[in-house]
């Protein structure tokens, strides 16, 4: 059994995140802080990081002067399952120790992940995918929206839909990004664009041997359509659908320009549109009758 302490040795100075650790004590009444068997902690499944990199400079560290920021754990199974500070643990398990200071917390799955990717976030540990599929599990596993993901990892709205549109990437182009290391946004949302595979693929292909800018994929998407001039035709240009309410007493016509359709402007659009009826910017709702 695992004896709870009150303190760690006072040879043992602690450092962490308070923002974090707050966050975690305002959702649960259960703090306790202990020195924990290393065979008693567990990775996280659900961990957003992936590439851990060189652990042996940090390991060397830990094996001098121990570790001096606590790793943030939860009870699960009768171990304790890591929140944040898995790179920590791995890089404390190289230096052998044999227990690893803790602070423990019990909280559900899905707060778990959240405070997993804050805590990444925070710390600008994440790549972009990593960040972007974990947004995304937190969106569709959780039920997490948008808005309520951008309040709670501090970044804009925007932000947060244009990294869950990366995850659209087939898993073999998202792999490549990977091994390339491509850690730009704006060039990852550009290569979603494509939409083609083999479109991709050759853009990789071209970026290994010399990286290169977003810019020039726009460029060639831009050459493509004017050596395709048929493909977006006046005919081809608009994307119309309706929207009808159950109650059919809400009808909607959407009408979108196909070259420059993209599902991220189109949220923001209709984010804006809400945003603007709620506000009653728009002179031609009236909402004082239609209330």
């Amino acid at each position: 059994m695992v004896k709870a302490k009150k303190g760690l040795p006072s040879s043992i100075r602690l450092k962490h995140d308070n923002h974090l650790v707050d966050e975690i004590a305002f959702r649960t009444k259960t703090t306790i802080i202990r020195n924990i068997p290393t065979d008693k902690i567990i990775p996280n499944v659900l961990q957003p990081r992936k590439d851990f990199g060189d652990l042996q400079e940090l390991s060397d560290s830990i094996r001098e002067k121990g570790i001096i920021e606590p790793i943030i754990v939860r009870p699960k199974d009768g171990k304790f399952e890591i929140i944040a500070g898995e790179r920590r643990f791995r890089a404390a398990q190289l230096a052998e120790l044999k227990e690893v200071p803790s602070i423990e917390y019990d909280i559900p799955d899905n707060e778990a992940l959240e405070i997993s990717i804050v805590e990444n976030v925070q710390r600008k540990d994440l790549t972009i995918l990593e960040a972007a599929y974990s947004l995304k599990t937190l969106s569709e596993i959780y039920g997490y929206t948008h808005q309520e993901i951008s309040q709670k990892i501090g970044k804009s709205r925007v932000t947060v839909t244009e990294l869950i549109r990366i995850t659209d990437l087939p898993a073999e182009i998202a792999q490549r990004c990977m091994d390339l290391n491509i850690q730009s946004k704006t060039f990852l949302l550009e290569l979603v664009k494509l939409e083609e595979i083999d479109k991709m693929s050759d853009v990789l292909d071209q970026y290994q041997e010399e990286p290169f800018s977003r810019d020039k994929i726009k460029e060639q998407r831009k050459e493509e359509n004017s050596e395709n001039p048929s493909k977006h035709s006046p005919s081809k240009n608009l994307f119309k659908f309706k929207f009808i309410t159950e109650d059919k007493a809400v009808k909607i016509d959407f009408k979108i320009n196909a070259r420059s359709y993209d599902r991220v402007k189109l949220i923001v659009a209709l984010e804006k549109l809400i945003l603007d009826i709620k506000e009653n910017r728009i002179k031609e709702f009236d909402l004082e009758t239609l209330n």
